[in-house]
């Protein structure tokens, strides 16, 4: 459906604004756009190596626990875990970009650790308890980094999409009722100069 501006040069005028509006709405999007994509870029990379760690440190702390079940047993495995009162807490930076928020990084907080020589399982439960916390800690590096990226790419697509309407769309949609107003400014001021023309042609022969 065309565009519906008001008559006359009113419309004009009403049409040659929003299209400056929207001209400056996408070097404005532009710019979005770039800086976002560059924070995306930087993202990326923390998030490559966000998840090698957590791999890492998963695959260890797996490791670890089947050294301890093959060393302490099953059972011990079983009472050192027990006491299961080790709190965990996770603490979470956030950080804003354009108006995007999204996870700088996490820190987790563990409790103290049981004495798991004294429970019965010995210094290898132990090792295995301390690479499982490193693993905990590295996973909620990598779901940080997973969910910055994730917003910012968001972000990124909402952006270019809204850039691209205006650029398809809105501004070809003013400038073709812009064209429209001006030819029916410009057949009018025809006709005016016309019936001038006729009124001072007819006003000499009755002269």
């Amino acid at each position: 459906m065309p565009l519906r501006a008001p008559p006359g040069r009113a419309g004009r005028l009403w049409l040659v604004r929003r299209l400056a509006v929207a001209r400056r709405g996408v070097d404005v999007l532009d710019q979005k756009r770039q800086t976002l994509l560059r924070e995306q870029q930087q993202l990326s990379a923390v998030l490559a190596a966000a998840t090698q760690d957590w791999e890492r440190k998963a695959r260890a702390a797996a490791g670890w626990n089947d050294r301890a079940l093959a060393i302490a047993g099953e059972r011990r495995l079983r009472l050192a875990a027990a006491p299961g009162g080790r709190r965990c807490e996770v603490e979470v930076e956030w950080r804003n970009a354009l108006g995007t928020a999204f996870p700088a990084g996490a820190s987790v907080h563990l409790g103290p650790e049981p004495d798991f020589v004294a429970l019965g399982g010995g210094s290898v439960v132990a090792f295995a308890a301390r690479a499982h916390a490193d693993a905990v800690a590295a996973a909620a590096g990598y779901a940080a980094a997973r969910a910055a990226h994730e917003a910012v790419t968001a972000e990124l697509a909402a952006t270019a999409r809204r850039q691209r309407a205006i650029e398809r769309r809105w501004i070809p949609e003013h400038e073709a009722a812009l064209h429209r107003v001006e030819l029916t400014l410009d057949e009018r001021e025809r006709e005016d100069i016309a019936r001038v023309k006729w009124a001072l042609d007819a006003r000499g022969d009755r002269l």
